[in-house]
């Protein structure tokens, strides 16, 4: 296994130390390790050592603590992701016998057309109306309660009316 050459050794071969300045620096060396000793020697590693430990657990956690922001957000997106996957894939009521009245949160009263059995479930508190396009707009959808809460989790101002304690 080839030695790693040290630094004094490096500067000398790269001509950037003289063989007389390479002696001067090993023999301040050998004075300074003879003049402190050994214990203090070794206490002055031992500091650097745990300095270097010190450095490397505020690193550790720097980069861990990062990672989690990362991570949050990764979730965050892909949350957002399901949640207009849900929106998208939400039941459009369907042609039917029965009105629904809802009140709106600018205070209209839409209504939808729904099936005897939709009408039920809506009443029952088993399906939810969502907005299905912009504010603007009444274009609505209907979602399971279940997916509703999700979808309150995320964008709360897209649920039309549910059942109450759905939406905080």
């Amino acid at each position: 296994m080839p030695r790693t050459m040290s630094l004094r050794d490096q500067l000398k071969k790269a001509n950037l130390l003289s063989d007389k300045d390479s002696r001067r620096l090993a023999h301040e060396a050998r004075v300074e390790r003879s003049e402190k000793g050994r214990d203090q020697i070794e206490q002055e590693a031992a500091a650097r050592k745990q300095e270097l430990e010190q450095v490397s657990a505020r690193e550790r956690e720097r980069i861990r603590a990062e990672q989690e922001i990362a991570d949050k957000a990764k979730k965050q997106r892909e949350e957002a992701a399901a949640v207009e996957a849900l929106l998208a894939d939400a039941k459009k009521p369907g042609p039917g016998a029965v009105k629904y009245y809802f009140e709106a949160a600018d205070g209209s009263l839409p209504w939808l057309e729904l099936q005897p059995r939709e009408a039920q479930e809506v009443r029952a508190g088993q399906l939810c109306i969502v907005r299905g396009g912009r504010a603007s707009t009444h274009t609505y959808r209907l979602l399971s309660l279940e997916a509703t809460r999700r979808v309150a989790r995320v964008r709360p101002e897209v649920v039309v009316w549910a059942p109450r304690g759905v939406v905080q």
